[in-house]
């Protein structure tokens, strides 16, 4: 048997005998890579990066400002994508009215049918020229 699987009762964690990460018995949703604030220039792109485990894997949602992301509130062309690991991407960052502005602390929500885990925040700054 290549693999095998250990129960530690005492930690109630199953561990992969290969050494890879823990996985909680529960399947409950962990955030494995935080976003980090990051400072860009106007148009530029910019990538916000969450990873999270799980299981089932869970799916990953934004919040801006502490609210859900709603892209369709946002012009198309100036639309974030979460990719398939978690992380946003911005193809251009916009400076512009509040509610069309890019820059805002954002955090992401791992969750699951065992549950949900919430990020550290990271703000998104936006470099005027001057």
């Amino acid at each position: 048997m290549r693999y095998f699987i250990k129960l530690c009762w005492v930690l109630g964690i199953i561990y992969n005998a290969e050494g890879s990460r823990p996985v909680s018995e529960s399947g409950l949703p962990r955030i494995i890579h935080h976003p980090s604030d990051v400072v860009v220039r106007v148009g530029s792109p910019a990538t916000l990066s969450c990873r999270a485990e799980g299981n089932p894997k869970p799916t990953i949602q934004w919040l801006r400002n502490g609210q859900p992301l709603d892209t369709e509130k946002m012009d198309a062309h100036s639309q974030p994508v979460v990719l398939p690991e978690g992380s946003l991407f911005f193809f251009s960052v916009v400076l512009g009215r509040k509610s069309q502005s890019h820059e805002a602390v954002y955090a992401c929500v791992a969750r699951n049918s065992a549950g949900v885990a919430t990020s550290r925040n990271a703000s998104l700054h936006i470099a005027e020229p001057g």
